[in-house]
């Protein structure tokens, strides 16, 4: 019976001490969870194409280890995502630069005109170019940017008449979707309205504005193919935005080092490559819908073209003066370099 008792003893014991390494364990298996704050439907292209594909790499890359679950509800505006994911109050969030101006001067560098026609090679050119020259300056400090890019060119798309000239920009009433749009407006000698697009939705529907700056997949996204006519394709792009995909900075230390580069190895460039592909696509959809609506669409000439740059040569100017400030010593030439490199093909990291 003293064997037995003891045999069953060093059992129990052995059960006692096996808990905790098999509780550590369970934990262990236990995926990281990031919570995503998400403005943007599930019904649209932009989440179902670009960021729902991007999020399984994520999960597969990393085995199951680590997933993205979207938020039902957005957390805080638009505006203030970059607050919402430093913050705390989700993981992670979507962060366009020109939502707040001044906050993210280096990355305004994106949303100048004429940075080119290819979102494919643009975007990640973008976070390419942005993580060689202003990542260092610490522009987002308290996250980490798992992908900065820019997106499809914006145009000029007008409800009565054809911009053929820099001189019939001159008091047209149109929406700038950004402070630096809204620049280029006014140095052009148009009449910037900024507003949201589904505010200027209702102002196109009763005439009070004449048109909009644009992407060419917004007209059929803004559901605004029967509110505008004519369209003026700005070769280089009159704007563009940034977009950055930024998580907690102590959720991301949170995550093991492995599967951290796990995560990186589907985004920074290659989640911009992916992005930028699916606007083009979008951009695609949206001219056969223009076509079969019978807009009247015209790339601008080079007389309007060569106008356009000479009115808004100052703009550039005053993004070189406010980088210099944020410590880059040679502007200019980071902005040249973007601009070549976006019309480069992207090769693949190996």
């Amino acid at each position: 019976m003293r064997i037995v008792s003891s045999l069953l003893g060093l059992a129990l014991a052995a059960a006692m001490a096996a808990t905790p390494i098999m509780a550590t364990a369970q934990a262990a298996a236990q995926p990281i969870v990031l919570k995503y704050s998400s403005y943007h439907p599930q019904t649209i292209w932009f989440t179902s194409k670009g960021i729902n594909p991007w999020i399984a790499e994520v999960e597969k890359a990393t085995q199951g280890r680590v997933k993205i679950e979207t938020l039902p509800k957005t957390v805080g505006t638009p505006a203030s995502a970059f607050e919402v994911a430093r913050d705390g109050l989700a993981d992670m969030s979507i962060v366009i630069t020109g939502y707040t101006p001044g906050r993210f001067p280096l990355a305004e560098m994106g949303e100048l005109p004429f940075a080119g026609d290819d979102a494919s090679t643009m975007s990640p050119a973008f976070d390419r170019i942005y993580r060689k020259h202003f990542a260092k300056a610490d522009e987002f400090k308290g996250v980490e940017v798992l992908s900065i890019f820019t997106i499809s060119p914006g145009h000029i798309f007008t409800t009565k008449r054809q911009v053929k000239t820099i001189d019939d920009l001159k008091g047209l009433k149109l929406r700038s979707p950004g402070a630096t749009s809204t620049r280029s407006l006014t140095l052009m000698g148009a009449v910037p309205i900024l507003k949201s697009f589904t505010e200027a939705h209702e102002m196109l529907s009763t005439g009070a504005i004449d048109g909009s700056l644009m992407l060419k997949e917004t007209v059929k996204s803004g559901n605004a193919v029967d509110l505008l006519k004519y369209g003026t394709l700005v070769p280089g792009g009159v704007f563009n935005a940034v977009l950055a995909v930024v998580v907690n900075a102590d959720k991301w230390k949170a995550i093991p080092e492995a599967d951290r580069k796990a995560i990186m190895s589907v985004s920074g460039e290659a989640m911009a490559h992916h992005m930028g592909r699916a606007y083009v696509e979008a951009d695609k959809e949206a001219v056969g819908i223009m076509t079969q609506a019978k807009y009247v669409v015209e790339t601008a000439s080079p007389a309007l073209l060569a106008d356009m740059k000479k009115a808004l040569a100052p703009q550039e100017a005053e993004w070189v003066d406010r980088a210099k400030k944020k410590g880059i010593a040679d502007p200019m030439a980071v902005l040249t370099e973007f601009r070549q490199e976006s019309v480069k093909p992207r090769v693949a990291a190996r």
